[in-house]
């Protein structure tokens, strides 16, 4: 009679399945990923020189108008100690200003061991929101839907709102 020794070693118990099929499977999982992030990564909208923004202050509707102090989050913007990342505007106490939205920004970050940039262009989605009275831009956030600004040479949005800017004709900052 022959009696196994119990409990089996690991290694005893170990199994190598070897499939043909899961050979290949890394390499195609690889070159899925590359085509889709190229597809993602590829745009046929190119960023856009002279894109403008009307900013109507919602806050006139009772007589004067508070300051508003207004940015524009790229979404591809990295969340960084000191905030998100944003572009700012203008600041203004009238009922209503045009600004310029930039063809394109950077943002770096850098480390003790490494630098980091980031690349935005308008021909990428953009939120906007509004510095809070008494606060820094550190505790600012956006407010709005995003919208990409390449995709008419000019916008309109009420602030503070949370409904995203619509196309409309160019104005002059």
């Amino acid at each position: 009679m022959h009696l196994e020794k119990w409990p089996v070693p690991v290694e005893e118990r170990a199994v190598r399945v070897e499939q043909p099929a899961a050979r290949h499977a890394a390499p195609l999982l690889l070159l899925l990923s590359l085509l889709a992030a190229a597809c993602a990564g590829s745009s046929s909208l190119a960023p856009r020189s002279g894109v403008t923004l009307l900013v109507i202050n919602g806050t006139c509707a009772s007589g004067a108008c508070q300051s508003l102090d207004m940015l524009a989050f790229p979404s591809n913007g990295p969340v960084t100690p000191g905030g998100l990342w944003s572009l700012h505007l203008g600041t203004s106490a009238a009922s209503q200003i045009c600004v310029a939205i930039p063809a394109s920004a950077t943002f770096t970050v850098s480390g003790p061991t490494s630098t980091s940039v980031t690349r935005w262009t308008n021909a990428m989605p953009l939120s906007l929101g509004l510095v809070p009275p008494g606060q820094s831009a550190f505790q600012a956030v956006p407010s709005t839907a995003p919208f990409v600004p390449a995709t008419a040479q000019g916008w309109t949005v009420t602030l503070p709102d949370t409904a995203a800017p619509i196309p409309s004709g160019p104005c002059k900052p």
